[in-house]
């Protein structure tokens, strides 16, 4: 019955395996189309600056450390690989178990819906069918479904937060190494022949900066808030499906609701 679904929540392994090629390509083709304008204006050697490197993301790393917790920031590791993967189950999946859930409780009563429960996948549902079969009344069920939903916006918009944290720091670190390099520079002023090569330098921890902020963090960040709009369209979808499934609703009823909140195309129709 419920095979094809997937646990929603991306930081609890949503993604399916394998990489997503639209996340693979934009990244490789930036990364390329870059290189190819610094090979193609000549000199390339002058941008590879481990100094620049290590000021820009050393900074970065050591705010974000202080202003979170380090757990917190070592969780966001698997959330930033889920980026690169596959978005979870579609709605349509959800829906087809919900129905079948709903028709299965209506024909077979509590003991048929006990069993069908072992067999479903879905985190989420799996919770929502394990509540109603315990015997929690309506209130109970919606409340506790609207407590898990709140604490995975909390969970993820925490994450998020660190993100954009980081790319805020990297540009701004980027500026500082700049800084310093100027004032190397400024130091040995007095031979006009270095300070070209002096400059060009400095300002290559700006250019690293502007590039991890907006090449990685941004995009990734974006990608992952998206996701997690996505992600709370769907269990809620899911919650108006427990709900019905709770009330021994028609599944042409719940099919109906159910549809409501999500966009034409992720519709089931019969």
């Amino acid at each position: 019955m419920a095979k094809k679904s997937k646990n929603l929540d991306f930081d609890d392994d949503v993604a399916t395996g394998g990489f997503d090629s639209g996340t693979i390509l934009g990244v490789v083709a930036g990364t390329g189309l870059i290189l190819l304008a610094i090979i193609l204006g000549g000199d390339a050697g002058v941008f590879a600056n481990l100094n620049a490197a290590l000021i820009v993301m050393g900074g970065c790393v050591s705010t974000t450390f202080i202003a979170f917790q380090s757990n917190k920031i070592l969780e966001m590791i698997p959330v930033i690989m889920s980026a690169f993967r596959p978005d979870g189950g579609e709605a349509i999946e959800h829906i087809d178990d919900i129905m079948d859930l709903a028709e299965k409780y209506r024909k077979g009563g509590m003991k048929v819906l006990e069993s069908a429960e072992s067999k479903v996948e879905n985190r989420f549902l799996k919770n929502g069918i394990s509540m109603i079969v315990d015997g929690y009344n309506g209130r109970e069920i919606y409340a506790i479904l609207d407590h898990e939903i709140n604490s995975l916006k909390e969970r993820h918009n925490g994450g998020q937060k660190i993100l954009r944290f980081m790319g805020v720091q990297a540009p701004i670190f980027g500026m500082a190494g700049t800084l310093i390099g100027l004032i190397q520079m400024l130091m040995h002023i007095d031979n006009p022949a270095t300070l070209g090569p002096a400059l060009a330098t400095a300002l290559i921890t700006t250019f690293y900066g502007l590039i991890f902020a907006n090449l990685l963090i941004t995009p990734v960040t974006a990608k992952l808030s998206l996701r997690t709009e996505h992600e709370i369209t769907l269990i809620g979808t899911i919650r108006v499906g427990i709900m019905g499934i709770f009330e021994r609703s028609n599944p042409s009823k719940i099919q109906k609701s159910m549809n409501a909140l999500l966009p034409p195309h992720e519709r089931k129709y019969d």
